[in-house]
């Protein structure tokens, strides 16, 4: 398919004046460059004759259901990448989503009503979540993870675990925990819920779970790790004046950072849950009954179930459910 000017066709004047004004406030960010991205594949469409080229009459024209279906084959069959492939990839799911997104969002801006073709629901297979037993026998290691002589990389792996095995949290919601989110006197820990696809202008729901005593020993010896971590004068004391974040989960040593405390993000909290967890394998392989933990976290949480820590209590707390350990 041979690349054709269309920089001056009424569709694509109308469409990036379209663009920009769906990019404004209260947009986000993310978003924005999203809609920019379809607008850029929609004009690529047309140079490389992907659609009609009657699409490059008119924004109508462009937006209309046929155009679109055949926008959107094309899309999936990665024939619209920057640079044309002999044997390009397809796009993923979430790809194809978020370009059906972005058009009905132009289409609600420009006052007409995008028909998208109808698509088949991916079929997700789920990987198996990990066993009642290796969960049991890692909760009771828990309990001795503030043994002299602990890696800092270990202390916090192991509260990182200890609260994904109490709370079924996601890996975004374990970013966002702050240290005054962990209350050890009472020993619950405050969520702040991140489900994917969540709307992003709505004050996002909180829930406080019951740490097990496990994880309370675990995270207590990382609190003490994160207090030297983050301290901002090493000469005075440890505490919250004295700290260069709030963040709970900070890195150990940074590579390319002068110091280590800094908060740890989603890449970040990845590789360190990948690292920690080829060790700590390595190291529970001769315990009786112990099966491999999995790289990825997901696996981890989707076994965790939650219930009311006390039905008839005033301020709602959750913990979790007890799991039959078979033998």
């Amino acid at each position: 398919m041979a690349d054709g000017p269309t920089t001056a066709a009424p569709a694509i004047e109308a469409l990036d004046s379209l663009v920009e004004r769906a990019c404004e406030p209260p947009t986000g960010t993310s978003r924005a460059k999203q809609l920019r991205w379809i607008a850029s594949e929609l004009r690529t469409a047309l140079e490389r004759g992907a659609i009609v080229p009657t699409a490059a009459d008119s924004l109508d024209t462009l937006l209309a259901p046929d155009t679109l279906a055949t926008y959107l084959t094309a899309a999936e069959r990665g024939l619209l990448r920057r640079k044309p492939a002999a044997r390009p990839d397809h796009a993923s799911p979430a790809s194809m989503r978020i370009r059906e997104d972005c058009l009905r969002i132009l289409g609600a801006r420009a006052g007409t009503t995008v028909t998208l073709p109808a698509r088949k629901p991916p079929r997700v297979e789920l990987r198996p979540v990990v066993a009642a037993r290796p969960r049991s026998i890692l909760l009771g290691h828990l309990e001795h993870s503030a043994h002299p002589g602990r890696s800092e990389s270990r202390s916090r792996i192991l509260a990182i675990i200890g609260t994904v095995l109490d709370t079924g949290c996601r890996a975004g919601e374990l970013c966002a925990l702050r240290t005054d989110d962990v209350d050890l006197h009472r020993g619950t820990i405050r969520l702040t819920l991140l489900p994917q696809h969540r709307n992003p202008h709505t004050t996002p729901a909180t829930q406080t779970v019951v740490l097990s005593h496990f994880t309370q020993a675990a995270m207590r010896d990382w609190l003490t790790v994160r207090s030297h971590l983050v301290a901002r004068d090493t000469t005075k004391p440890a505490g919250p004046g004295n700290e260069t974040t709030d963040a709970l989960w900070v890195s150990i040593a940074p590579s390319g950072h002068p110091r280590p405390g800094l908060p740890l993000h989603f890449r970040g909290l990845a590789r360190a849950y990948v690292r920690a967890i080829h060790d700590l394998n390595t190291d529970m392989a001769a315990e009786p009954g112990w099966h491999p933990l999995p790289r990825r976290m997901e696996q981890l949480r989707r076994a965790i179930e939650l219930e009311p820590a006390d039905p008839d209590a005033a301020t709602p707390l959750l913990r979790r459910a007890r799991t039959p350990v078979t033998t």
